[in-house]
């Protein structure tokens, strides 16, 4: 029996919030991504689609993706990562050592569409979506069910209370993943040391978490195409849920999605675990103006300050 990962010809991946490069996690998949990015400047889209690339495919349309279509306000903070459509929660914020980051430096007028009113005008097809939109990330996912519900793979940032006012918590997102069929595979917490002495010490407060969530085939008794269903296996191979990849494919086995003998093949543990691993894709990630100056930062920064306040949080524990 062949490789059936080698069947796989494209994934496509939405990247809401594409400042600064990938998590390495989506390395493996780099060079079969059909990466789609939002750039509110259309300058800058023009810039970003010149640059070299080590995917399949990349294209930057030049919208702010919101839960509503229209003109809003962005709100720009001291820290470039911590813009969004909604007002920093100041009051809350100012307990926390990394509050500084919220600072309002003033504010822009973007004009604003959903996924839904771009899913037929784009051709927005999304296998992977990645969310990091400073506390829309639920209002984006309900704007945007066209393109949801074909998707297996989400990724979110999302806070536990309301950093930003009228910011949709984590809670909310995972009683709607729930609804909608998906899973929750992974958990990454961020916490936050208060504003004082002993902010450095001790353990502190979570306030936002990264989630993996995966569409649950089995619990909901969906079926899909043949090529879909490689498609996803070979997502749960690159992120390593290698159990959960073999519960699917005996799923799609008994609906007579897929062979039999592509089973036994991926029965066995070094058929998922023998992937070439390569950390060449990062020199080539097209990266924001605010991307570039982080590119010169060490890696272990650059990492954290990818991901918003992070490298407030690791800092303080030094």
């Amino acid at each position: 029996m062949n490789n059936p990962f080698t069947q796989v010809q494209q994934v496509n991946f939405l990247d809401i919030g594409c400042s600064g490069p990938l998590d390495p996690k989506w390395s493996d998949l780099a060079q079969l991504l059909a990466y789609t990015g939002f750039e509110p400047n259309a300058s800058e889209c023009k810039r970003l689609s010149r640059e070299p690339h080590p995917y399949k495919s990349t294209r930057y349309l030049p919208f702010a993706i919101s839960g509503e279509q229209g003109d809003r306000v962005m709100y720009k903070t001291h820290h470039p990562f911590c813009y969004s459509l909604l007002r920093p929660n100041h009051d809350w914020l100012g307990r926390f050592s990394h509050h500084y980051q919220f600072r309002e430096t003033g504010t822009d007028t973007v004009s604003c569409m959903t996924l839904n009113s771009l899913a037929n005008e784009q051709q927005l097809t999304a296998d992977i979506i990645k969310l990091d939109t400073q506390g829309l990330e639920l209002p984006i996912l309900k704007a945007g069910n066209q393109v949801l519900q074909n998707a297996f793979c989400v990724e979110t940032e999302t806070g536990f209370v309301e950093n930003y006012i009228g910011e949709t918590t984590y809670t909310q997102l995972e009683a709607f993943m729930r609804s909608q069929g998906f899973l929750m595979f992974d958990m990454e917490i961020y916490q936050a040391s208060r504003n004082n002495s002993l902010s450095k010490h001790g353990k502190h407060q979570p306030l936002w978490c990264e989630v993996v969530w995966l569409y649950d085939f089995v619990g909901t008794k969906k079926k899909t195409t043949p090529e879909q269903a490689i498609k996803y296996l070979k997502i749960c191979q690159a992120l390593e849920y290698f159990d959960y990849g073999l519960e699917l494919a005996y799923y799609f086995k008994n609906l007579g999605i897929i062979e039999a003998s592509t089973v036994k093949y991926l029965e066995k543990p070094e058929h998922w675990t023998n992937i070439e691993r390569s950390d060449s894709w990062k020199k080539h990630k097209p990266l924001s103006k605010t991307g570039k100056v982080l590119s010169f930062l060490p890696n272990s920064i650059n990492q954290r300050l990818t991901y918003g306040l992070k490298e407030v949080v690791e800092w303080g524990k030094k």
